[in-house]
């Protein structure tokens, strides 16, 4: 017994530092009380469900957020090198120019580390927003960018919008649920309808034969004199 502990041990090989780091912050995080990441769900979803699914993200939505979270990242680390560079060829600008660059820069990598964490967590509307500043940022230099990053932000909040309407976020679906509800000018002229109290019924004519009462004979008054 004692051979094969040690036979074991000497196949044992510790983890390496990359490996440590790897697993320790750049592992994908998971939601608190879940497991994992919610696959795209293919039914109408509960009044229930769809509060859940409103402010966390399905593994489709975190893939999106994570790579317009890195794409921006990496992009703001690049941008004073290249407003440096490429901007403006006079010394003067060129240093306006990156001192702008910096500063938007900074700002671009603290939402972006706000944008992981609640990434991490499963927090939709701190994704959102966190990728919607780092848009309007970016269309002060890089516009292509900026407008893709605010289209990704939109698209999460338009998601949670159809999950909370409808109780799914496909397309196909949506567009099923839609038809199937009644149109507007419907709900309109419904809602015009006077609404009438429960176990209401009219009043129905009495079929009972009633006689009339007799007239009252007249008492003739008496002459005068008598």
């Amino acid at each position: 017994m004692a051979s094969s502990s040690d036979a074991d041990g000497d196949d044992f090989t510790p983890p390496k530092f990359t490996e440590i780091i790897t697993q320790k912050f750049l592992k994908p995080g998971q939601a608190k009380g879940s497991q994992a990441a919610a696959p795209e769900p293919d039914r109408i979803l509960d009044a229930k469900e769809r509060k859940v699914a409103m402010s966390t993200l399905n593994a489709l939505e975190l893939k999106w957020a994570k790579a317009g979270l890195v794409l921006a990242t990496v992009a703001a680390i690049l941008l004073p090198v290249y407003a440096k560079t490429l901007l403006h060829s006079a010394k003067d600008k060129a240093t306006s120019s990156a001192t702008e660059a910096l500063l938007i820069s900074a700002v671009v990598l603290l939402f972006c580390i706000l944008g992981f964490i609640a990434l991490r967590r499963r927090k939709r509307t701190l994704v959102a927003f966190s990728i919607f500043i780092t848009g309007f940022a970016f269309t002060l230099t890089f516009p292509p960018l900026g407008f893709a990053l605010i289209f990704l932000g939109g698209w999460l909040m338009l998601r949670a919008y159809r999950l909370q309407k409808y109780g799914t976020a496909n397309m196909k679906m949506v567009a099923k649920e839609a038809a199937a509800r009644p149109s507007r000018k419907q709900r309109q002229a419904e809602a015009k309808k006077p609404v009438k109290p429960s176990g209401y019924s009219p009043p129905k004519a009495n079929k009972r034969y009633t006689p009339k009462a007799p007239a009252k004979k007249k008492v003739p008054k008496p002459p005068p004199g008598e």
